[in-house]
């Protein structure tokens, strides 16, 4: 990025934009929101509950006066719920013809060892699976706004640092395996049993894998694409370390005295994902950013060195394609269309 990037005053004028953001309601993804409807972007932003949409009408337009509330969409869906992503997407096919950005921003951290659908992980299931398969659904409304003049569409993924942090550079990974979706982690490194565990009080290995899922699929997917010689951009973000509702409980009275002394605020860690989804240089210079990780404020950086293992990377691919195919079927819905 050239300089520091504003998104009140360098982020173009997004009117007559079509924008997607999955868990918009709070923290990053609200702050995400905020900027995009700033800029004029009809905004359909997902959450769980009609009263969490509620709330962020009213706070969003409520704080921000040039905000238009008829820019402002609840889209019902609960990413741990397979049923309730295919009926978010037929809603928005319902209501739009196109989609000019998405940004897959919702995700997790937790201690739960709870599990999703057939047995996958949950912050496997919530962060990687349903975001793959809501991208999947999503995906034909953005190669129609490709058709038209002007048209800049680009899909933002939220992955993180810890994708090198907490995992280090010769970590076992087995996206090559099925057994990925149900037991991500193979095994704990040294690092997190012996020091950084004591910090949190959430399963940051666990959480790990899964950001390095989401930042592997932003990076595939965008192979894909170019192979169909579609102008769109596959990026993935870490929005930085931030001091957002849901960091508030991931770590102990150490962490909370990090947290509020060296953390991002929320309208900060939305900086790189707004940079990455609508800023001008990125799209002037598509083959710089094309599958690329960003960290703030919009640097290119290199993630974990797994992302070059192309067998991990396309087994994370299609193993993600054949289980969730098999799960979707359970349920009577459709299968993942070609991408």
């Amino acid at each position: 990025m050239s300089g520091k990037w504003n998104p009140l005053t360098d982020m173009p004028n997004l009117e007559g934009k079509v924008v997607v953001v999955t868990g918009g309601n709070a923290g990053i993804g609200l702050s995400t929101v905020k900027y995009l409807a700033l800029r004029g972007a009809k905004v359909y932003f997902t959450a769980r509950s009609k009263a969490k949409a509620d709330e962020t009408r009213t706070v969003l337009t409520a704080e921000n006066s040039a905000i238009n509330a008829g820019n402002l969409h609840w889209l019902p869906m609960d990413l741990a719920d397979l049923k309730s992503v295919a009926s978010a997407v037929e809603e928005l096919k319902s209501k739009e013809t196109r989609v000019d950005i998405l940004i897959n921003n919702a995700g997790l951290a937790s201690g739960t060892t709870e599990t999703m659908g057939p047995g996958w992980e949950w912050h496997m299931g919530v962060n990687h699976v349903g975001h793959f398969v809501f991208t999947n659904g999503v995906l034909p409304l953005l190669k129609e706004a490709t058709k038209q003049s002007g048209a800049d569409v680009r899909i933002i993924t939220l992955s993180s640092n810890v994708n090198y942090a907490m995992l280090p550079s010769n970590y076992g990974f087995t996206f090559d395996s099925a057994s990925f979706l149900t037991k991500p982690v193979p095994y704990y490194p040294w690092q997190w049993r012996y020091i950084v565990s004591r910090i949190f009080v959430v399963d940051m290995i666990r959480y790990a894998v899964s950001k390095v899922a989401n930042l592997l699929f932003a990076q595939e997917l965008q192979r894909l694409l170019d192979e169909q010689g579609l102008p769109i951009l596959s990026i993935s973000v870490h929005p930085g370390g931030v001091a957002s509702p849901g960091s508030k409980d991931i770590g102990n009275s150490l962490f909370s005295l990090v947290r509020s002394a060296a953390f991002l605020t929320v309208d900060q860690g939305a900086i790189t994902t707004v940079f990455a989804a609508t800023a001008a240089e990125v799209r002037e210079n598509a083959e710089m950013y094309k599958g690329k990780y960003l960290e703030p404020f919009g640097k290119i950086v290199t993630p974990n060195p797994v992302a070059k293992d192309e067998k991990q990377v396309k087994g994370m691919w299609e193993h993600t394609t054949v289980e969730a195919n098999k799960y979707l079927s359970t349920l009577g819905l459709a299968p993942l269309q070609k991408w």
